[in-house]
């Protein structure tokens, strides 16, 4: 069948418009569109970023290093606080520090045993049962300042005896320990010729000496000078 003419409006009857035609408007959106997908388009669209140095790289990392162990120290110390709260530990740390408490004491006690009998009788039946599984003693104190010879005499008696009497007194307000007493005879230029010692039991004294007491007695003593002569004596209260 023959094609139909196309009619259309006469030349003159048209408005004069500037008239572009659609291949050519076309084929340029598709030329700028191909453009803005290529790779060196999308590279120079593409938002550059500042420019960093590695040692400000480096600066970052440590910083984020510094602000983790901050925040796993601090996680560290919380749980540390709230496991000395917890009930059972706190329980646990008084327990031990009143066992330390009466450990001391205990020691304490035993070390001056002899001074807490001496100024407390009603105290001495405890301290005898506090050393029993301990094995320890209760003794009278040594205070041999407070010991005195308030006299004294050493008088010949038969052949190579001689009779030494003495009187011994305690300053102490509380029971010393008796002591013993170093005899010591001189000759004419007081040079020590020959020296005993009388411990109490020689003496057969008390094991105590009372407090602001007096305790006086009499002693026979076996000297032997090899010749020498004895002019004089001392006498010298001590603990052995």
């Amino acid at each position: 069948m023959p094609s139909e003419p196309v009619v259309g409006p006469a030349p003159d009857v048209l408005p004069s418009v500037d008239f572009v035609q659609p291949s050519v408007v076309e084929a340029s959106v598709a030329l700028e569109l191909v453009a803005d997908d290529s790779p060196v388009a999308a590279l120079q669209a593409r938002p550059r970023l500042p420019a960093c140095s590695p040692a400000e790289v480096d600066g970052a990392e440590d910083d984020e290093t510094h602000d983790a162990d901050q925040e796993v120290s601090f996680v560290v110390a919380a749980r540390r606080k709230a496991f000395w709260r917890k009930p059972l530990v706190r329980g646990v740390l008084v327990l031990g520090v009143l066992l330390l408490t009466l450990g001391l004491v205990v020691q304490m006690v035993v070390q001056e045993r002899d001074r807490i009998s001496a100024m407390d009788a009603r105290a001495r039946p405890w301290l005898l049962s506090l050393c029993e599984p301990l094995r320890c003693e209760i003794a009278p104190q040594r205070q041999i300042a407070d010991v005195v010879i308030d006299s004294s005499s050493f008088n010949k008696a038969r052949g190579d005896s001689y009779l030494l009497a003495f009187a011994m007194k305690s300053k102490a307000d509380i029971p010393l320990a008796m002591p013993a007493v170093e005899l010591t005879l001189t000759d004419a230029q007081d040079q020590p010729v020959l020296r005993r010692v009388l411990l109490p039991a020689d003496m057969a004294a008390q094991a105590e000496l009372l407090a602001r007491g007096e305790w006086s007695t009499s002693v026979s003593v076996i000297v032997t000078t090899g010749g020498a002569r004895v002019a004089g004596y001392r006498l010298l209260a001590f603990y052995p």
